[in-house]
This record gives structure tokens, sequence and C-alpha cells, in this order.
């Protein structure tokens, strides 16, 4: 099926970067981003910087992120539109770790020169699009000529400053909670790098016919006649198009219910260590309590992968990991069990010993699995 066509975009499909030229590109990406006026925006896209008006009595709150094509994405596994979704995202979810509301965003794009220009453009689209739904607004960035692609976006938002959540803040006593379900976008992952090397499926027969055809593409994630477990298809998307949790940090900011917070973009094991030591806690884990998303069984079993690294050390699932004191849980819950809010779990509990532990049903006490670094593999 033909990709849809980005607003404006004239140019050859086959094009590439070296051939559209980088003004032209630039010129497609301004006109992209025409939105109503802002009376906070004070110098738009097309000068040298932005100029944007800062909010009264609150403090900004700036992140940023780069996404290097093999490292952080595979185009065999994600198309543009899903890159720029997953760009902006993961720059927001540092935003709402912070209890922040984003506002603003720029982008910067190193571009080899064979590249397919209108592979750029979907990326813009899809990062646009994101944007346009999380209430953000591009308001400038760089393109560069660069041997390795990559895309890189940074967000800023604002938050009064007794709203601010940090990852410093937990105490011992303090209760542990992480939203949503941990896992599912290593899960994702994993079976979307099983569907490219077209590998049979069967180990799913009780999803699906062990004997059918295995299609091998990303778009139908490796399904055998076009049929994906539904909780496989969730895992898949989570990956690709990971949704940050801002509403709910910026609700838990405004309650001031937590006494930290952090993202699981690198998993959940290393929230909680990196939580632990800039607050100077232990923790001790519940096992049995972990909302470990459906997806890690099957896959686990079709790729042989190790469900507890997929739970524990994944990542891009950007969940929330929150410290609350047991005084503040009733704030805390009223504060996320609001519409549209992901679930919280209660997960466990900082305590005085240094160590972050497991317990596991039978009482037996193990540390957390390392989690993800990029010079290191896995810590």
């Amino acid at each position: 099926m033909d990709r849809q066509v980005p607003p404006g975009w004239d140019h050859a499909p086959s094009a590439t970067c070296a051939q559209v030229g980088e003004h032209a590109l630039i010129r497609w990406i301004t006109g992209r981003l025409a939105a109503p006026a802002s009376a906070d925006l004070l110098v738009d896209v097309g000068d040298d910087a932005a100029v944007v008006r800062p909010r009264r009595n609150h403090v900004d709150v700036l992140t940023t992120d780069v996404m290097v094509d093999g490292v952080h994405f595979s185009r065999a596994f994600s198309d543009a539109r899903d890159v720029g979704h997953r760009a902006l995202h993961v720059n927001l979810s540092d935003v709402a770790a912070m209890g922040a509301e984003p506002r603003w965003a720029l982008l910067s794009l190193g571009l080899p020169g064979d590249l397919e220009a209108r592979w750029v453009a979907d990326l813009v689209d899809g990062l646009v699009e994101a944007a346009e739904a999380m209430r953000v607004r591009l308001i400038g960035g760089n393109i560069s000529r660069s041997p390795a692609l990559f895309v890189d976006v940074t967000v800023s938002g604002t938050a009064k400053p007794r709203h601010v959540l940090r990852r410093s803040g937990a105490r011992v006593g303090d209760e542990l909670y992480v939203s949503g379900e941990v896992g599912a976008a290593a899960a994702g992952l994993a079976w979307l790098q099983l569907a490219g090397g077209g590998a049979p499926l069967r180990l799913l027969a009780g999803h699906t016919s062990p004997d059918a055809p295995t299609t091998g593409s990303p778009d139908g994630a490796g399904s055998q006649e076009g049929v994906v477990p539904a909780e496989l298809e969730l895992a898949v998307t989570r990956y690709r198009r990971p949704e940050a949790r801002v509403a709910l940090g910026v609700q838990v900011g405004r309650n001031k219910a937590a006494s930290a917070c952090m993202d699981t973009s690198d998993g959940l094991a290393d929230a909680l260590r990196q939580l632990a030591a800039a607050s100077g806690v232990g923790m001790r884990i519940e096992a049995a309590a972990l909302p470990c998303s459906p997806a890690i069984a099957p896959v686990a079993a079709a790729t042989g992968a190790d469900p507890e690294v997929l739970a524990w050390s994944g990542g891009e699932d950007y969940e929330l990991v929150f410290a609350v004191p047991r005084r503040s849980r009733r704030r805390f819950m009223h504060a996320t069990t609001r519409k549209g809010l992901p679930p919280v779990t209660r997960i466990g509990v900082c305590t005085r010993d240094a160590d972050v532990c497991i317990v596991e049903a039978d009482g037996r006490v193990r540390p957390v699995p390392g989690g993800f670094e990029h010079f290191g593999g896995r810590d």
C-alpha cells in the first residue's frame, strides 16, 4: 500500500536528501509547522532562534535525547512516522518524570546524502502529529549532512518550583509505585526481531496455527496469515510508538504526593537503582506485585528470550516510578485514579539497607538485575 503523502510534499518519491537539498527540506518543514499564533511565542521559526515568553511563577524544565539509526531504532522495524513519534515522546517522558507540562520542542536531524528525502518528510510529519496531539509546538531546529542518520529532539516544559519531581527525594519507608505495565516494549522488539528473521512461531500454537505460513514482515509483526494475538499487537505498538505519561506526571507533581520520580526509559531495574542511589536508600521489590505485560510469556517462548530480562531490563516502556510517603498514600491514589490516567501499582518499599532487592513469593531475596548502559551493555 502506498504511503500517505505528507501535506505539501511535491518531490519525487525516490529523490534523496542530496537531490532535494537542505533549503528545500527546511522550507517544507517550516510550511508544515504553520500553526495558530501564540502570545507566548514571540519569534517563531525562520529567525536565528526562537523567542518564547516564560510563564509567570514557573520554572523551565529542559531535556534532550538523540536517537541514532541502528542504536535507538531500526528502519526494518519502524516506519518514519513511528520514529518521529518516538523521538518526541522519549523527551516528553523525561519532562513528565519531573512533573512538568511540555510546551516547546526543537528538532535537529543528521541525514546521509543518499537517504530518501520522503522518509525525512514522513518522520517530520509523524513528529508534528504527535506534538499537536500533546499540545507541544515545534519552534526550530537544524539539518546537517551526516554519515549516520540521527534524530535529536529538545523539549522545554514548565512547572511551579514546588511541583518539580526529582530522583533524590525518596526516604526510608516510602512506598514504590509504577505506572502501566513493564516489559511491553522489550517484548514487542523481540517479536519484531524474530519476525524480521522469518522464524516460525511454533511455540505460539495456542494463539495461531504452528503450520501456517509466516509473513516475516514488520508490518505484520511476524504474524501467521496476518493474525497476531492482541497482547502482541499492543506490545509492538508500545515499542514503535511509546506514549509518555505526561498527564500522570503533571497530576502527581501538582498533587505533591510523591517524594521522587523517574521514568523507565532504560528499564525498571535501572530506574530503581538510580532512584535508590540518588536518594540514599535501599529498596525491596515484591516480585509477585510487578505488573508485567501479558506479551512477555508468549514472546519469551517463541524467541528464547529471558522473561526476566524483558520485564526488568528491557526498557523503552517510558512508564513512571514513584516513591510515595505513607502519609501521602491517599492523596497519591486520589491523583492517580482520575479518568484517562494509566493504572499505578504498588511494587515495594524504600529501606535503610543499601541493597535494591527482589523478594519472591516464597520469601527468597535476590538482587535486582542490571539495566541497560550504552557503553557496557547491561550493568
